[in-house]
């Protein structure tokens, strides 16, 4: 794909946090011009909520990103892949007044133009923070243009269940559509079908992944080969959350990933949350 010189990227919500509206965040979307890096999303358009209040890697070391996560059981430095230097570098990049602020809705006719024209692929919601922290909305607002353009999707949210949701904010049922539930083991994908969602779920080993029921291993993933992208995947696998009651796909599985540090925070992670009511 080839690339064009463009703005850095766009403040698309700038407001309270929907899970703690005593904080303000910022929805920051950029890689737009197909110059995104990610090997495993491949061409999706990224994007950030980040506290305006606060640097990232302060906000985890003081365990004061629930913000922007919830009680996501890898929050506040407890098994996050996300590189937060990179998160650091957005945050730092907004603060200098980088970004320009352009309606949701803007963007995500931008980015559904870009599908077509060959220079995107999709749209990422949530690279870093719970897309729930901020209004459904805002999402919609560029997911379904970019879909409606054949573009991919993908994104993600704790928000599904009061057990990881912060004040007990849990998430517009609009987001069933958007987004998948993210769930830890076979238990909590079941609870989140049952609450109408289609689930993307974290496993301690290909094992436990493969002996769970009505999960796909995520193919853009170690244990099956790197078979495809985000920007790639499609059908079955494709985490674009659940058209509609009627929809019946297969939630869809990971084995925790990252550094050996990182990935032993995850697996302790995944016990307590597993063991949670």
């Amino acid at each position: 794909m080839s690339k064009i010189k463009s703005p850095v990227g766009f403040i698309v919500y700038e407001g309270p946090s929907v899970l703690d509206p005593s904080v303000n965040i910022a929805v920051i979307v950029n890689r737009v011009f197909g110059n995104a890096t990610n090997g495993k999303t491949g061409a999706l358009a990224q994007s950030f909520i980040i506290r305006t209040d606060m640097k990232p890697n302060e906000a985890v070391r003081a365990g004061q990103d629930q913000a922007i996560c919830g009680l996501c059981p890898y929050a506040a430095g407890k098994g996050c892949y996300v590189s937060i230097k990179m998160v650091c570098s957005v945050y730092a990049a907004y603060k200098r007044g980088s970004y320009k602020t352009v309606p949701a809705e803007t963007v995500g006719q931008l980015c559904a133009s870009l599908v077509e024209i060959g220079v995107l692929d999709g749209f990422r919601a949530g690279s870093y923070g719970d897309p729930a922290a901020a209004p459904a909305g805002v999402w919609a607002a560029m997911i379904e243009p970019v879909r409606l353009a054949g573009g991919k999707t993908s994104g993600y949210t704790h928000q599904w269940t009061e057990k990881y949701a912060y004040m007990g904010r849990t998430a517009d049922p609009a987001f069933r559509s958007l987004l998948m539930a993210s769930a830890h083991g076979p238990v909590d994908a079941y609870l989140a079908n049952a609450e109408g969602w289609r689930a993307f779920t974290t496993y301690g080993s290909a094992e436990e992944l493969e002996a769970a029921g009505h999960v796909a291993m995520c193919p853009a993933s170690k244990e099956a080969g790197y078979r495809k992208t985000c920007a790639t995947c499609g059908g079955q696998t494709a985490c674009n959350g659940r058209k509609s009651m009627d929809d019946r796909r297969v939630n869809i599985g990971i084995v925790l990933h990252g550094n050996q540090n990182v990935k032993a925070k995850a697996l302790e992670a995944n016990r307590k949350a597993q063991d949670a009511p």
